[in-house]
């Protein structure tokens, strides 16, 4: 007589940890800093055949003559908002700053987000001083989760930046940038900065980068994102990374087996 087959938990255990792995698709974003000023740079680069997303200063001349471009041609639209920097820098139309009041904060934050029409998320346009001071980013946390759906993007002008973990403490959705791709405007930065964004995503399954459209960089992008596909790597909207990247990065947090044997006492 055959016995029957007696389908085991150690049975089921050695079935679920010897699963060959799932390869995860592989994706990058890549952010078009400083849109605004300049309408004939603005438009090249929204008209790259490519999924950029584009971040637009506010209050500038061409904002929302671009912002609506962009969205005709399916980029996605960012609010690049302009915060005090530890340099003297000359300030941007609508720059949030350290001497204003919690009203004055809110109402510029406010007339920043209604300058730029389409707007998916936000992120710092240089703010190398403010976006260390927790006053600060608690009142533009608060005033985004108020606006509702909105994504931050931390520039990561600065190491002692904290503005990832206050969105965080108020459930924003958010990313800190991996790498510029035209810090300076050395002939082989491009070049190298654009392998190091491409050895990231294939070593952790995404990556974000920014960039400027400054005409040598529009010129790179044009000559080199078919590298992307060619690595298999899909470039996607900052919107989608960010939920992608969050959902990565929960199921590592969660992916252990607890130990509840007797020798389990001793760890």
């Amino acid at each position: 007589m055959v016995k029957p087959f007696t389908f085991t938990c150690a049975a089921f255990l050695v079935l679920v940890f010897t699963k060959t792995p799932v390869q995860a698709e592989k994706l990058a974003s890549i952010i078009i800093d400083d849109v605004g000023n300049n309408l004939e740079y603005g438009q090249d680069v929204i008209k790259l055949p490519a999924t950029l997303t584009i971040a637009i200063l506010p209050r500038t001349t061409y904002a929302k003559d671009l912002a609506r471009l962009a969205a005709r041609n399916h980029k996605e639209v960012m609010l690049h908002l302009p915060m005090q920097s530890v340099e003297h820098h000359e300030h941007s139309p609508g720059t949030l700053d350290l001497h204003m009041t919690r009203n004055e904060f809110r109402k510029q934050l406010l007339l920043n987000l209604s300058s730029v029409p389409y707007v998916r998320g936000v992120n710092n346009h240089m703010g190398s001083l403010l976006t260390r001071h927790p006053g600060h980013m608690t009142w533009l946390m608060e005033e985004l989760s108020r606006h509702g759906g909105l994504y931050f993007i931390d520039s990561k002008t600065t190491s002692k930046s904290i503005a990832d973990k206050i969105a965080a403490e108020y459930r924003i959705p958010s990313l800190t940038r991996d790498f510029f791709l035209d810090p300076d405007h050395k002939e082989n930065t491009l070049r190298q900065q654009f392998d190091l964004f491409i050895q990231k995503v294939n070593r952790r399954g995404y990556a974000l980068a920014i960039a400027h459209p400054y005409p040598d960089t529009i010129k790179f992008l044009k000559a080199h994102l078919h590298e992307l596909r060619e690595h298999g790597i899909t470039l996607i909207p900052v919107s989608k990374l960010v939920h992608t990247a969050n959902q990565r990065n929960k199921t590592r947090e969660n992916h252990h087996v607890a130990c509840t044997g007797t020798a389990c006492s001793r760890l």
